[in-house]
């Protein structure tokens, strides 16, 4: 009974980052929605295709990942070896109306074990990360020198 705890136990707590994944690439699908195409270029990378029909645009982004999982395999008696991918690849495609992203799909080999869409997780990362905001009114400037501190004048 016991062989069985430890492979158990580590499944268990690689599958959880592949869910972690799984969550951030579903949170991506709604998160996204309402970016300019300037703003998606910016974290996802230049299209590998692109194509116009009117007012909506598609654009398609191309990826192998690997989730932060990695892969394990496990050998077990009687019953055999059980392996779980530690890699996938995910396409992206993002509709966009008036320049503006309306929806995202994913296809390709997308899902890791039970956890759907995971292998797109790394492609939408960088869209989530926290940065800096700057107020639109503020601008950027050369910083002005320091003026020299003034020295009392040496008295006689």
């Amino acid at each position: 009974m016991r062989t069985f705890v430890l492979p158990l136990a580590c499944i268990a707590g690689l599958s959880g980052c592949s869910l972690n994944d799984s969550r951030l690439a579903h949170q991506a699908q709604s998160g996204l929605v309402g970016f300019s195409e300037r703003d998606l270029d910016s974290c996802l990378g230049v299209p590998n295709r692109r194509a116009e029909f009117g007012q909506t645009t598609i654009l398609s982004y191309d990826g192998a990942s690997s989730t932060s999982s990695g892969g394990i395999a496990v050998t077990l008696p009687i019953v055999g070896g059980i392996s779980f991918s530690g890699g996938g690849y995910c396409h992206i495609i993002a509709r966009l109306e008036n320049g503006r992203v309306a929806s995202i799909r994913y296809n390709g080999e997308k899902d890791a074990t039970a956890a759907p869409d995971a292998y797109c997780a790394p492609l939408v990362r960088a869209c989530f990360v926290r940065v800096p905001v700057r107020s639109l009114t503020t601008r950027v400037t050369d910083p002005q020198p320091t003026p020299p501190a003034e020295h009392p004048a040496a008295s006689p």
